[in-house]
């Protein structure tokens, strides 16, 4: 007899092939689709902490050498950079100089050094009003940069390393409620600099910087994460330890200003995030070059998490 239709057991099985087919096929594209998002999510964020590690090496290019410090918001610990050693000093300090300025000539940055006046010196092709306007426009402001203190004179001393005279380090640039010793008040009218700093400097040498800010650098986890500056980004609570911000616009040589989310001081100026899933930040001096190291780590669901580092040699 002559059957027409299938039986019933061989839809079945022809059912429970197909499922296994399906099953491995939705598997397979699935497995794909991992891949390539991972693929994806490595070049992004390849591109991404090399655009940060270029940021902070063209901020650090305009430093002024011997500011530049670790600290730890905890402990309120601070040492020069070519000091650290094993040290828990994890966010990264130092004073800026008035880079824009100095490009559109409103200062020299030498002085005449046949000034006979520790108060002031003469430094052609200085123009004290036109480095007021341009500090303004900086920093958005209409405050008279001389009069509040948002500029700061550092002579370079030796090699550029700061004023070979300073005996304590810790009181030389008024980190973290220190005295500044060696960062000077000033004002300038016409080429005419004069230190207005009731310390006045011991010796006048022939180079010297403008500062108008300091900066910093640290990680979510290392900051007080409460600080209404932090608490403006709106960052998902999840990602706030490995997020690495960027601190600016404070002045710690007036009144002992610190960035606006340290765990005490004077808490000033703004920040900005520079990346997210930074799992370490870590920074050495060698050589009087900076190296700077990032620590990306990303979990990928379904995958291995993405992790590799970036360094960067700051000159």
């Amino acid at each position: 007899m002559k059957r027409n239709g299938a039986t019933l057991l061989e839809l079945i099985f022809v059912l429970i092939i197909i499922s296994f087919l399906s099953t491995a096929t939705f598997k397979g594209i699935e497995a794909i689709l991992i891949r390539s998002y991972k693929a994806k999510e490595i070049t992004k964020l390849s591109l991404d902490s090399q655009i940060v590690v270029n940021q902070i090496s063209n901020y650090l290019s305009y430093r002024v050498p011997y500011s530049v410090i670790g600290y730890n918001a905890d402990s309120g610990n601070f040492k020069y950079i070519g000091d650290i050693t094993d040290d828990n000093l994890s966010i990264l300090e130092w004073f800026g100089t008035a880079h824009e300025a100095f490009v559109d000539g409103n200062y020299s940055g030498f002085a005449d050094m046949a000034t006979d006046s520790n108060n002031s010196f003469i430094s052609q092709g200085t123009h004290g009003s036109d480095l007021n306007t341009t500090t303004q426009n900086k920093f958005h402001t209409s405050d008279d940069i001389y009069s509040k203190h948002l500029v700061n004179l550092i002579f370079s001393g030796s090699f550029d390393r700061a004023t070979s005279d300073s005996n304590d380090y810790n009181s030389s640039f008024g980190w973290h409620g220190n005295e500044s010793n060696d960062s000077f008040d000033i004002s300038i009218t016409d080429d005419n600099i004069t230190v207005t700093d009731a310390t006045k400097p011991k010796f006048i040498y022939a180079k010297y910087f403008i500062t108008d800010s300091a900066y910093a650098i640290a990680r979510g986890v290392d900051v007080n994460q409460s600080a209404n500056c932090i608490k403006n980004l709106h960052i998902k609570s999840k990602d706030m330890n490995n997020t690495l911000f960027l601190f600016s616009n404070y002045r710690p040589w007036h009144k002992g200003e610190t960035f606006c989310a340290d765990k005490s001081g004077t808490q000033e100026g703004n920040v900005s995030i520079l990346m997210q899933n930074i799992d370490g930040f870590n920074f050495q001096e060698i050589d009087y070059t900076i190296r700077i190291y990032l620590d990306i780590n990303k979990s990928i669901r379904g995958a291995s998490p993405i992790h590799f580092s970036k360094m960067k040699v700051v000159f």
